[in-house]
């Protein structure tokens, strides 16, 4: 269940959802016929994927996960790197 809110909690996930959500509602008006529908779903998930394989690649070349990064110096999301606050 984690990685369905994760998924809503992300502009990637979000964005897909409306867009597919926009072509149902243009299929269901007869704007798109069902094949032309099915095409532009499968080019939505396709980019989908691949934008999470890419991001995903790109983490592990830098041997770091999302979490790693935040939790790595938490002084720099300050702008402090020495981490004395002053």
């Amino acid at each position: 269940m984690g990685a369905l809110t994760d998924l809503w909690k992300s502009e990637r996930g979000l964005l897909t959802a409306l867009i597919l959500i926009a072509a149902g509602v243009l299929a269901g008006l007869g704007i798109l016929t069902a094949d032309q529908w099915m095409d532009f779903t499968k080019f939505i998930f396709v980019t989908y994927v691949s934008g999470k394989t890419v991001t995903s690649a790109f983490q592990i070349a830098k041997g770091s996960t999302s979490a790693d990064s935040t939790a790595a110096d938490p002084s720099a999301s300050k702008g402090d790197a020495s981490g004395s606050g002053t």
